[in-house]
């Protein structure tokens, strides 16, 4: 089976490029360039543990976009790059998708801090449209990228918001948080602080760490000293276990508060199932609506089961909003063409198509019928505001019986 899902979308092409041949259309097929898109994934490093499943998620959006006839009558095909969650690796692994795999536009990162860093030295002065569906820091409203830089979920203004906001319902007066030392850990420490305080709880302490230390024990003596009733852990999968587990073990503390970073079933497992049960998290994610459960189906048959991670089905709707605004714009190399056609077909007026193969195709054949449309995603709404952003819900989630669920609360602020 795993070799089946290797080779299907070499024996897609195949097929499209035939069907092109047979039908007398070769001529014009060669005069199209397919439409080639990046992903920016953490294939290595912190984040790691999300990598194959956002490849999953793009690759499937691209079988389904080919099984709908394609972008402009061919093939798309994405090109992925490891940024190994690092803003140095992200940078080259950028220039590399722009200057030699010559993609139109770039998927990702997963990290806001390889994502801004990505905007502002490749992307941005390249005037590549890229888009981020994991990146959630506030920094990336206000950045300067030229309207360049989208994402398909919702700001960490909001996360923060939801998480102090159930920090406090959930009993707890005091809290610390060890965060990322990034864009991404200090925007949402800082939102869970002002929620969390003006909810009438107080923060003792917020606490920056490096990614992938041998030992956070300094910090985790800092966060703890004033014996908070709960930590909040706001960190990539790999430096989180470590620490959770030596706050466990050490002593610390064993009372915490996930949140997106830290919804991984590798770091539950790696820390004891055992040790997490019963505790809460935070993290984008919309109710099933019929778009998601498409997307979620899809994905099932494709890869056998659905990990609880966050932000696949976002991945999904990037690749899908780039090959609609390639065919509405009539365009698969001018990116910034691309990008201009990008609101036309994600944002009112128009009507209403969704995730999956007939709603790609459907989607397609009103685009070249000149009809306007509204794609509305696996990830719920893709509405892009003036920045490039969002708005969309917050799931709360718990560790239950040793496994990530939801407990079916989906909050705005």
């Amino acid at each position: 089976m795993p070799k089946i899902k290797m080779i299907l979308p070499i024996i897609i092409s195949i097929v499209m490029v035939l069907a092109l041949i047979v039908g007398g259309c070769a001529p014009e097929a060669k005069a199209v360039t397919p439409l080639k898109i990046g992903q920016l994934n953490s294939f290595t490093g912190d984040l790691s543990d999300f990598g194959a499943a956002h490849r999953n998620a793009g690759q499937l959006a691209a079988d389904h976009i080919n099984l709908a006839g394609g972008v402009q009558g061919m093939p798309i095909t994405i090109v992925a790059r490891d940024d190994a969650t690092n803003p140095v690796q992200g940078v080259d692994s950028a220039r590399a998708l722009v200057e030699i795999d010559r993609v139109a536009a770039i998927v990702g990162a997963l990290s806001s801090g390889v994502t801004i860093a990505v905007a502002q030295s490749e992307t941005g002065p390249s005037q590549i449209l890229q888009i981020s569906a994991a990146s959630t820091s506030p920094a990336i409203t206000v950045l300067a990228d030229g309207d360049f830089l989208f994402r398909t979920t919702v700001s960490d203004a909001v996360q923060g918001v939801i998480m102090g906001r159930l920090a406090k319902e959930l009993g707890y007066n005091t809290a610390s948080a060890l965060y990322v030392n990034n864009a991404y850990g200090q925007g949402l420490a800082e939102a869970f602080k002002a929620s969390f305080e003006a909810a009438g709880g107080k923060i003792l302490e917020l606490v920056p760490h490096e990614m992938v230390q041998p030992t956070y024990a300094s910090e985790l003596s800092k966060a703890t000293a004033g014996k908070p009733d709960v930590l909040a852990a706001i960190s990539y999968p790999e430096s989180a276990q470590i620490y959770l587990r030596e706050a466990i073990e050490g002593g610390y503390i064993d009372t915490f508060i996930l949140c997106d970073g830290t919804k991984s079933p590798d770091m539950n497992e790696a820390v004891g199932v055992d040790k997490l049960e019963g505790t809460y998290g935070t993290a984008a994610g919309s109710p099933m609506t019929d778009a998601r459960r498409v997307f979620e189906a899809d994905y099932e048959s494709a890869f056998a089961l659905v990990p609880p991670l966050p932000y696949m089905d976002t991945t999904y709707d990037a690749v899908v909003l780039i090959a609609l605004a390639a065919e509405k714009a009539g365009t698969t190399t001018n990116s910034a063409a691309i990008r201009d056609a990008l609101r036309d077909v994600a944002n009112p007026p128009g009507e209403v198509v969704g995730p999956g193969v007939d709603g790609i195709k459907k989607a397609m054949e009103l685009i070249r019928a000149g009809k306007d449309i509204n794609y509305e995603g696996a990830g719920g709404s893709q509405d892009f505001d003036e920045n490039g952003d969002v708005i969309s819900t917050i799931e709360i989630w718990k560790i239950t019986g040793g496994e990530i669920v939801s407990t079916g609360r989906y909050e705005l602020p």
